[in-house]
């Protein structure tokens, strides 16, 4: 796609010639700069994302750094989630050619596809004049949209007639508010953000003090006696906000609490703002206040996502195996492995799999690694064939979170057939969930395809036996915690052998893991569970480790783990 070519962006440049062009087409992740007198020169080069490196470098501000971050998000958010606006602004300090700092406006008018998601964009950078910005100064003093001056003003007034008592800064907005933009209509959403304002009125007198700061978030200061009070006003407006006529919808709220000698009123905002954004995942609270280690933990993401792109450029992840072992009390054998990631920087440093898998997967980078996972697996496969070794059978993990959407299993089919890899060979693990008819079609997909199917974690949530009778899967990895749990009691061992027999009767295969003593490996084997993986055998170890663990075997009499 030309991106010149559109008409619309034709018009847009006619009638802004003395601004700055960019153009992005997503789909195609090509972009253009028009020459210019303004910006550096490290961004006048083939195919730069003006806004990407922006977010990323040091061009902005850094009291601005919110703002360009607000301005690409919200287009990343874009092309994942439908957007109902046509255009994007934000205005900010970047350092020119000159490398001094000058005050720009830069306006997005985005496109966007038959699903709303953006595609492509023109966008219009524009340094304000000096009459311009004595007009925005004006504008944004009377402004609580964006740059709420007035009130961080009546905050400051309020908490300085007061300043021995707590005060509560409450920030909230509507769950899935895009959702009901879709459903409804974004007039019907604009009625909705009416009535919240209107409500705020009748119920926040002079001592709580609110503002809709943007879009659908609000933002309300108080100050208070004990926690319980707050949540009992936050209770008293989630009564009146849930409903709007025959709609309903849900708030997250999230509180930060501030001495009254403090002045820095933005920053418990954009701690309300952090708790707000946890409160959405706790689905048993709706108000969650703000903590230290809140803000810790968004550091160390932050710190993880800064690096995660040059870890992979640099060979930082490395593939581990954790051995599958045959089990009959008088030897082990390995008859496979698991492979686990491994993050090991450049200073050789350990990374633990917990603090980093769970940022990748909120954030998406998760695919990457897998690809890398996937594509090293077939490497090492395919050198065992050509070594001549027996080759043994490798299961890695895949994520339900991206399986509806790509096709997954055309990628790896064309690794396999790239690597020339029997199939049963890379086995594929799918963690137990409750499902839904679009992943089960999805595991289907993999089933008819050809791949050794394990579920992974079975006994960790939502699985019973009741759903073994129709299963896709061919193998069941019993979950640690499962074990661990069950084979305390009597009790819990009857469960556990029952488990084990109806697998076996149905005709599945079963792993456990987590095996950790000789009485439980020697408990599942006399039960029928005849695989384990675990520290009682083995820890995750590298390739080379690995390949000597399994060339190195031998006719054990007794295993000592």
């Amino acid at each position: 796609m030309d991106i010149y070519s559109s008409d619309r962006i034709m018009k847009i440049r006619k009638a802004h010639l003395d601004t700055v062009h960019f153009f992005a087409d997503l789909e195609e992740n090509h972009f253009i700069i028009e020459d210019n007198d303004i910006l550096p020169d490290s961004l006048m080069r083939e195919n730069c994302d003006l806004l990407k490196e922006l977010y990323t470098g040091s061009y902005v501000a850094q009291k601005d750094r919110g703002k360009i971050i607000n301005l690409y998000e919200r287009i990343l958010q874009g092309t994942k989630e439908p957007i109902y606006m046509d255009e994007l602004e934000a205005q900010f300090s970047i350092m020119n050619r000159d490398g001094q700092h000058v005050f720009v406006s830069v306006l997005c008018y985005v496109d966007t596809n038959c699903e709303g998601l953006i595609t492509a964009y023109v966008g219009l950078l524009k340094p304000l004049r000096k009459k311009e910005l004595e007009n925005k100064e004006i504008l944004d003093s009377f402004s609580n949209d964006k740059n709420p001056s007035i009130f961080i003003n009546r905050i400051a007034k309020f908490q300085a007639a007061n300043p021995d008592r707590k005060y509560a800064y409450i920030q909230f907005d509507i769950r899935k508010f895009r959702y009901i933009n879709e459903k409804y209509g974004s007039d019907v959403g604009d009625d909705i953000l009416r009535y919240i304002s209107e409500t705020l009125d009748v119920m926040c007198d002079k001592e709580h003090l609110h503002c809709r700061l943007t879009a659908d978030l609000y933002e309300i200061v108080t100050y208070f006696n004990s926690r319980e009070e707050i949540l009992e006003f936050i209770e008293m407006l989630d009564a009146r906000l849930h409903r709007y006529g025959d709609i309903r919808f849900s708030m997250s709220y999230g509180i930060s609490i501030a001495p009254g000698t403090s002045t820095a009123y933005r920053k418990h905002g954009d701690e309300a703002g952090l708790a707000r954004v946890q409160s959405k995942s706790a689905i048993l609270n709706k108000a969650v206040f703000y903590e230290d280690t809140l803000m810790d933990n968004v550091k160390r993401a932050g710190a993880i996502e800064e690096v995660e792109e040059e870890a992979l450029k640099n060979g930082e992840f490395h593939v581990y195996l954790q051995p599958k072992y045959s089990y009959d009390k008088c030897r082990a054998k390995i008859v496979g492995a698991e492979a686990l990631v491994r993050w090991i920087d450049k200073d050789g440093n350990y990374k633990s799999p917990e603090e980093f898998i769970p940022v990748f997967e909120k954030n998406g980078f998760i695919l990457k690694l897998d690809y890398f996972m996937w594509e090293s697996i077939c490497k090492l496969l395919r050198k065992w064939l050509d070594e001549g070794k027996e080759p043994l059978p490798i299961s890695v993990n895949i994520s339900r979170s991206y399986l509806q959407k790509i096709d997954i299993v055309q990628y790896i089919k064309n690794l396999i057939e790239q690597y020339q890899i029997p199939i049963e060979l890379f086995q594929l693990e799918i963690t137990e969930t409750t499902e839904s008819t679009e992943t089960l079609e999805y595991i289907n997909k993999f089933k008819a395809a050809g791949f050794v199917l394990m579920m992974d974690d079975f006994g960790s949530g939502y699985s019973s036996l009741s759903m073994l009778k129709d299963t896709p899967f061919d193998v069941l990895k019993m979950d640690r915690f499962f074990l661990d749990e069950c084979l305390d009691s009597e009790q819990g061992k009857t469960i556990v052998s029952h488990v084990i027999s109806m697998t076996n009767d149905l005709g599945l295969n079963i792993v456990a893991e987590g095996v950790e003593t000789r009485d439980m490996a020697d408990f599942l084997y006399d039960n029928g569970c005849a695989v384990s993986q675990g520290y009682y055998f083995s820890k995750p170890v590298s390739v080379e480790e690995f390949e000597k663990l399994r060339d190195g075997e031998t006719e054990q009499s007794t295993y000592t783990g």
